[in-house]
């Protein structure tokens, strides 16, 4: 119990925001998985899905847990990592957390979910009770105002530090390419869950142009010499329309 005084009371602490990379991502679809999960399937899921992305990262440059920054809010998903100034691990920080943002992409495709999010660099601070930051905030507005498509956005100013693990959209943004980090057994899953996506939302059409970006964009990345897989997995025009009968 706080015991008021007549006295202004002011903050015992001096918290600062420092600089961050920083990922907010947003699972499509989950407010009404989230309203509907009677037997908390979803979210053993959703904790399944976290747990594996970052454990399948393989640690990276990371000797302890709390050097990255994980939260999730509902439906949303915050990751974080301090980049000190002169910061001689920057472009290392920077590949680590691209990589944990694709494996949760892949993770929960894999599962028949869709997610979009934003990666920026900026001021963040976080401890136990707060998430807080002009970085977070420009996060969030980039992927509610531009993502649109279940797309990783990477800020243009990050996109000069590691172009190989990016991509440019039709619409001049740059993209984490997420399948990148995944492997042949996973193509033939992302196959199967698109299909699936696009044949049990065939009569929505919101729904259906954003699973329909992620076909277009399997289809152009697989066939690319740079995917180094032996069979190029595609999505044939037979099989789309066969979805949408």
């Amino acid at each position: 119990m706080v015991l008021r005084t007549g006295f202004s009371r002011f903050p015992s602490t001096d918290y600062k925001t420092t600089n961050h990379i920083i990922a907010y991502l947003d699972i499509l679809g989950a407010t009404d998985l989230i309203c509907n999960d009677n037997d908390f399937s979803f979210l053993n899921h959703l904790n399944m899905f976290l747990e594996d992305a970052i454990e399948e990262s393989g640690g990276g440059i990371f000797s302890k847990k709390e050097d990255i920054f994980v939260k999730i809010f509902s439906d949303n998903i915050v990751l974080a990592i301090e980049l000190k100034e002169n910061d001689d691990q920057r472009d290392n920080k920077i590949a680590a957390l691209f990589n944990t943002v694709a494996n949760i992409y892949n993770e929960i495709l894999r599962y028949g979910y869709l997610m979009r999010g934003a990666i920026i660099e900026g001021e963040f601070f976080h401890n136990n009770i707060i998430v807080y930051g002009k970085g977070h905030v420009q996060a969030v507005k980039l992927e509610e105002k531009e993502a649109i498509y279940p797309r990783i956005l990477v800020q243009k100013e990050l996109s000069k530090i590691l172009p190989h693990y990016l991509l440019q959209d039709r619409d001049g943004w740059n993209i984490l390419n997420i399948f990148q980090f995944s492997e042949y057994f996973d193509h033939l899953s992302f196959k199967f869950e698109l299909l699936k996506m696009l044949k049990k939302n065939k009569d929505n059409n919101h729904i259906k142009e954003k699973i329909m970006w992620v076909i277009n964009y399997f289809n152009s990345w697989f066939i690319r010499p740079e995917a180094r897989i032996l069979e190029k997995s595609q999505i044939t025009d037979a099989e789309i329309a066969d979805a949408l009968k």
